[in-house]
C-alpha cells in the first residue's frame, strides 16, 4: 500500500499547482520501537541529554527500515538536526531555524514527497500527531550524494522554498518532538526499500 501511495504521488506532481491534497494521518501512533538500534544511549551522547529515553519510535506500519538522528546506525539514507535542543525566542527581531537533512549516502535515487513530513509530539500516552493536516504531493528524487533540507521555525520568516528546501512554520509547545519523513530507496525497483527516517529534538519555550 505505501509503495501505490508513492509511485500515485509521482503523476499528481503534475497536478501540484492546482491544489492536488492528500489528509494527513491523523492517527496516534503507538510507542514501539522502529527497526533502527536499540535505544541505549549513543556513544558520546550526554548522560542528560533528554531525547535518550525517546527510543527510535516508528510510525510507519510499512516501513522495511526506520533510521532516528540520535541512535547509531549504518545506513545509507539518514536523517541529521542541527540542534537535539532547540531554543527559540520570539520577543527580539531574530528568528531562530531547526534545520533538519535527509542525506542520501546511498547508490541509487531515494525518491520521497518532500511535503509528506510528519510532526510528533511525545505525551504520556504515547506520541500525538501535530502537523500538517494535509499536504500536496509531489514526488522528488533524490539523487546518491545530495541532501534534503527542512528548516522549521516556530514564527514566520522570509526564507522561501527552493530545490531540495522547504520552509516549515508551527507554533509549537515545549516538548520532544519527532520529525518523520518516508521515502523509497531504488523506487524504480522490483525490490525498492521503504525507509523511514526520523530526527528528535526538544523544543524549548520562555
Amino acid at each position: 500500500m505505501r509503495r501505490r501511495r508513492f509511485i500515485g504521488a509521482a503523476g499528481c506532481a503534475l497536478a501540484a499547482t492546482a491544489g492536488c491534497l492528500s489528509g494527513s494521518d491523523d492517527a496516534t501512533p503507538t510507542d514501539s520501537e522502529g527497526s533502527g538500534p536499540d535505544d541505549g544511549t549513543p556513544t558520546g551522547t550526554p548522560a542528560d541529554d533528554p531525547l535518550t529515553d525517546a527510543g527510535c519510535p516508528s510510525f510507519s506500519d510499512s516501513a522495511d527500515q526506520t533510521v532516528c538522528t540520535h541512535t547509531d546506525h549504518d545506513a545509507d539514507v539518514y536523517p541529521t538536526v542541527s540542534d537535539r535542543v532547540f531554543a527559540p525566542t520570539t520577543d527580539d527581531d531574530s528568528v531562530e531555524l531547526l534545520k533538519i537533512q535527509l542525506h542520501n549516502e546511498g547508490d541509487s535515487v531515494f525518491g520521497l514527497n518532500p511535503y509528506e513530513w510528519s510532526l510528533k509530539r511525545q505525551t504520556g500516552d504515547g506520541w500525538e500527531h501535530v502537523a500538517p493536516e494535509e499536504y500536496i504531493e509531489p514526488w522528488y528524487n533524490l539523487a546518491p550524494g545530495e541532501a534534503y533540507t527542512w528548516t522549521l521555525s516556530v514564527e514566520t520568516h522570509p526564507s522561501p522554498n527552493g530545490d531540495r528546501h522547504t520552509s516549515i512554520t508551527e507554533n509549537l509547545d515545549a516538548g520532544t518532538y519527532a520529525f518523520q519523513v518516508t521515502g523509497i530507496a531504488d523506487p524504480g525497483s522490483d525490490n525498492g526499500t521503504t525507509i523511514e527516517s526520523i530526527a528528535l529534538f526538544n523544543l524549548e519555550r520562555d
